[in-house]
Parts: C-alpha cells; structure tokens; sequence
C-alpha cells in the first residue's frame, strides 16, 4: 500500500513539473510577444549593419558567444550587484522593515522560486545580446564607412559657441587641478556601472511598467540613432586625436600635455585608454572603434536623469548632477568637442519624449496587459 501511494506522489510531482515547464514556456512566449518593440530596434540595427557593411571589404564581426559572454561575465554581474545594494538601501532608508536583510533575502528567494522577473527579463537579455553584437561590428568599421572629416568642422563650431575660444580652455581655471582631474576621470569611468545597475534593475521586474519599457526603447533608439547612423554620417575621433588624424595647428596639444602631466602623479586612465584605441584603429591591436560624434556617454548620462527623476526625486537630481559632470568631463579629458555632449542631449531628450508616447501606446495593447496579469499571478 504504502508503495503504491509513493508511485502516485512520484506520478504527481512529475505531472506537476511538466505542468510548470510548459506553462513557463508558453508564458515565456508570450513575454517575447509582449516585448516585441524593444526586441524590433536591436533586429533593425542588425539590417542597418547588413546593407552598410554589404560593400565593405573590411569587416571583423563579433561573434555571438563572445557577446554572450560578456554580458554574463561583466554586465549581469556588476548589474545584479548594484542592484542588491540599491535594493538594500531602499530598505533600510526608506522602506524599512524589521530586518532590511531579511527582506533581501526575501526578494532573492522569491526570484528563484516564483519565475516572474526571470520569464520577465528574459526578453530584454535577448534584445541587449542583438544590440550589443550591432554595435560591437558597427564601431570599429566607422572610419572605413565614412573615413574621419567632421573633426575641423565640430572645433571651429566650439569656437562659435564659445565666443572664439576652446570649450577646454573655458573649463581649465575650474577643472585644472590634479585631483578635479582625477576625480572627474574617476566618475566618467563609472558610467557603465550606472547602466548596468539600471538594465538589471529594470529588466528583471516582475512586471512591464510604462516606465520600463519608456526606458529601454529609449535606450535602444538613441544608440541606434546617435551611435549608430549618425556616428557614421558625422564621422569624427575626437580632440585627443585631432593631430593623429593629421589635422594641424592642433589646439588640443596644451590639454593633451597637461593630462599627461598630471598623469605622472595620478592616474588618468583615459590616456592608456585613448592609446588602446588609437592602436585598434592603425592595427597595432583589436579594433575597439573610435567615434566622437555624438558622445554616448552624455546621451546615457541624460537618459539616467530622465529616467531616474520618475523614480525619485533625490535620485533625479542627482543624475541631473552626475549629466552635468559627464558633459564637462567628456571635454576635460579630451574624449569630446563640446557639440559632441550638446547633440546629445537633444538626442536623449527626443528620444525620450518621443519613447513615452511610444511606452503609452504599448501598455494599452491586448498583448502587453495580458501578459502583465499573467506576471502578477505568477509573482503571487
């Protein structure tokens, strides 16, 4: 007897499993039907870089496992762990529990189990994956689509809006100083953190917000628009390389000579980092991709303030801040002509106006809010 009832509950749980890994899998399915704009930019970018690339005899394309990898090895990781530490600290500032620790561990537990924000952020994973591999194959092709001209062209426009003088040398009584230096090459760095953090935040909710999806559309659209079509049409390296193209009288040659000289005391790791590039671009080493117009990383920095200021108002202004920052420092360290952080921010901000009607138009199809009810009843 006893026997029996063990081979009915064996029965039972094995019914139950394959119950549980279909319905994951036609829930799964439907999550990708959901997200089905935000996995349509990153397509897009794929058929842009098809008919670019179809005439260019030189072309090193990414393979798919080394993008795999590295967002399973760089990305997820630093994301997941922002994440946990912005989850804690909104416990214990401004949830606050009993046990803020006990409550993580609540919401890490709850991950596992109740497969919501997984089928949920699964999706996005896919779409950042055909994202990352577009612009990892567009980047260093740039100067062989459309060879560097615009650089002359984005220094004298500096000049104009400058009142006849270098944006850089405006910034030097501010920023002139061996620790400013320092420090700003410090938070210029630290922009990818920011974004992993948001994307795993983000991507694995148990639900698809307007807000979320606001975001990465917005995401997806600004590279493919800004460091996608228009890094190729306005081709430019950018001040720290402006006499390595062979353009003179360089007037970047006294910032250049200053960085180098507080690099002897500190380090600025733009420099090493300007020297790998230039070595991918003459082919000393791997191409990485050298593009100056439109700086992306304003574009990301605009796109976190934009972002962020839905979320919470402290938050908002800090990355208000932290934009601010990122526009001065893209010009401080050389990487950027002014007009490179100027574009944009309109980019971001057109992007992002143009995403919340987008994000609005999303949430009220058959397909968006069925699949949102099915996340709450899964998370429950």
């Amino acid at each position: 007897m006893k026997s029996a009832q063990t081979g009915w509950k064996m029965t039972e749980l094995v019914v139950n499993v394959r119950r549980w890994g279909f319905d994951s899998l036609r829930l799964l399915a439907k999550s990708f039907a959901a997200h089905w704009l935000i996995i349509t930019i990153p397509a897009l970018c794929v058929i842009t870089n098809m008919i670019l690339f179809a005439d260019l005899p030189h072309k090193d394309l990414q393979p798919v496992f080394d993008v795999l990898m590295e967002i399973a090895t760089s990305m997820i990781p630093v994301g997941i762990a922002v994440a946990v530490v912005v989850r804690f600290v909104q416990y214990a500032f401004i949830i606050k529990p009993e046990s803020p620790a006990r409550a993580l561990v609540t919401d890490i537990r709850n991950f596992i189990t109740k497969p919501a924000a997984l089928i949920n952020g699964l999706p996005i994973v896919v779409a950042i994956t055909l994202y990352n591999k577009a612009f990892l194959d567009l980047k260093p092709q740039i100067p062989y689509l459309n060879p560097f001209k615009w650089d002359e062209y984005f220094m004298q426009l500096d000049r104009t809006l400058h009142f006849g003088i270098d944006p850089w040398r405006l910034l030097q009584p501010l920023m002139g100083y061996d620790y400013v230096t320092f420090a700003s090459c410090l938070l210029y760095n630290m922009w990818f953190i920011a974004l992993f953090g948001t994307m795993v935040w983000f991507a694995f909710q148990k639900n698809s917000s307007e807000l979320r999806t606001r975001f990465f559309v917005s995401y997806m659209l600004i590279w493919w628009i800004g460091g996608g079509l228009m890094a190729v049409y306005f081709s430019s390296a950018g001040p720290a390389y402006y006499s390595r193209i062979g353009l003179t009288p360089d007037p970047y040659s006294d910032l250049m000579a200053y960085l180098q000289d507080v690099n002897t005391r500190l380090p600025i790791w733009s420099l090493p980092t300007q020297d790998m590039l230039w070595d991918g671009y003459i082919g000393k080493s791997e191409p990485l991709g050298i593009s100056a117009f439109p700086s992306m990383h304003n574009a990301n920095a605009i796109l976190f303030a934009l972002t962020f200021r839905h979320i919470n108002k402290f938050l908002g202004w800090f990355f208000t801040a932290y934009a601010v920052v990122i526009l001065l420092t893209s010009v401080h360290l050389a990487w950027h002509y002014a007009v490179d952080g100027y574009a944009a921010v309109l980019i971001s901000s057109t992007c992002w106006w143009l995403c919340g009607h987008l994000a609005r138009w999303i949430h009220r199809q058959p397909t968006m809010l069925q699949h949102n009810q099915d996340m709450a009843a899964l998370a429950s």
